[in-house]
């Protein structure tokens, strides 16, 4: 089942999941249907959005682990070649996406969106809005990317110290992470000074390393499938129940309001071991039902992985800055943010698995386009 890069078919369906989650939480949270967590009246199919947003929260940790558990495959002479492939993805996106914008008169800034998405005026093209797109990874254009990027600096420093530490030297290293990372801001009621709400570069290592040892050492007490699912959709559950208690606790005290949705970051313990759950729920198994299942999944390889090497063009796309309300108008989501539990439900999936195939098409004609131009050279 393993591929000549050392890919697995199981994750590159992981992947995927991952990316159709992170596409779920922007529609969730730029199209308004979260709302303001502490206000006094939820519809059902407002907590419906919180509930979901809760099961897709693992997401962007889901992606970086499986980075950490293939390792960046590079040695470290060649530091500079996996940060410089993705920059270049990022790069062709931002300035593609910023010329169509600039030609059709679409100048699209967070700084000019109300909270429900809809644009409060169309600001003209500026130099700020030039260097976003030349510049994205210095800007933070995409966050993700910045600190992705950052990351992949590091992969192959990562990678040979984690294969060189024993087992008990690689777990306290990153039960430090944790600690300082995870766990200090999970039980302190406070805003830590270092905290970013997992969006920095030093928690997608904390990450990263958690793959690592996953790779090395696996994790004994998630070795049953059963196991690792039941653990990711425990800690969902429990982070959505920190979100109906602490809102109860606000109400009847008056206090907390900060911390009602605190436990949706990524960096938070239960986002942290959600993650893992799913992440350990696609590991393969040595038994006669995984085979099988190792069998189905080889009748599409192709299509699996190619689709899943587009998953990156996927967030650049509908995450441009241009883009990442635009499509939410598009889908006239405002006009279901309020709607009954089905019609709710039925337009997030409709919309989600639009935009999702359509990013994919687009990204598989720039690959295909740019292998026809190296072929001429």
């Amino acid at each position: 089942m393993a591929e000549k890069n050392g890919r697995q078919l199981n994750y590159e369906v992981l992947r995927i999941l991952a990316m159709l989650m992170i596409v779920c939480l922007h529609y969730l949270s730029k199209g308004g249907f979260l709302g303001v967590p502490a206000r006094e009246h939820i519809s059902m199919s407002g907590y419906a959005a919180w509930l979901i947003e809760a099961f897709c929260l693992v997401a962007v940790n889901v992606y970086v682990l499986i980075s950490g558990y293939f390792g960046g495959g590079s040695e470290t002479k060649d530091v500079l070649k996996r940060p410089f492939t993705i920059w270049k993805q990022v790069f062709f996106y931002s300035v593609a996406i910023g010329i169509i914008a600039a030609v059709t008169g679409i100048y699209q800034s967070d700084t000019h969106q109300m909270f429900s998405g809809a644009y409060a005026g169309m600001p003209r093209l500026d130099m700020y809005q030039i260097f976003t797109y030349v510049f994205p990874i210095v800007t933070e254009h995409y966050w993700f990317a910045t600190s992705y990027i950052i990351l992949c600096l590091f992969m192959p420093f990562l990678d040979k110290g984690a294969n060189a530490l024993d087992q008990k030297s690689f777990a306290k290293l990153l039960g430090g992470f944790l600690l300082i990372f995870s766990v200090a801001k999970t039980v302190i009621p406070m805003q830590l000074a270092w905290d970013k709400y997992g969006y920095d570069a030093f928690w997608f290592v904390t990450l990263y390393l958690t793959g690592a040892y996953i790779r090395r050492f696996g994790v004994a007490a998630l070795c049953s499938r059963a196991r690792a699912a039941a653990l990711y959709v425990g800690c969902a559950l429990l982070t959505f129940a920190s979100f109906l208690i602490i809102r109860k606790v606000f109400f009847a005290t008056g206090s907390l309001e900060a911390f009602v949705n605190y436990a949706y970051t990524y960096n938070h313990v239960l986002c942290y071991l959600g993650a893992v759950g799913l992440f350990m729920a696609f590991q393969e198994n040595a038994n006669k039902s995984s085979n099988k299942e190792a069998r189905r999944l080889e009748r599409f390889r192709r299509p699996i992985v190619l689709v899943s090497g587009a998953t990156f063009g996927v967030y650049l796309i509908h995450e441009h800055i241009n883009i990442r309300y635009l499509w939410l108008q598009w889908f006239d989501c405002a006009a279901w943010v309020d709607a009954p539990l089905p019609g709710f439900l039925g337009h997030m999936i409709f919309t989600v698995l639009t935009v999702y195939i359509v990013c994919t098409l687009i990204e598989m004609i720039r690959k295909k386009a740019a292998a026809m131009i190296g072929k001429r050279r």
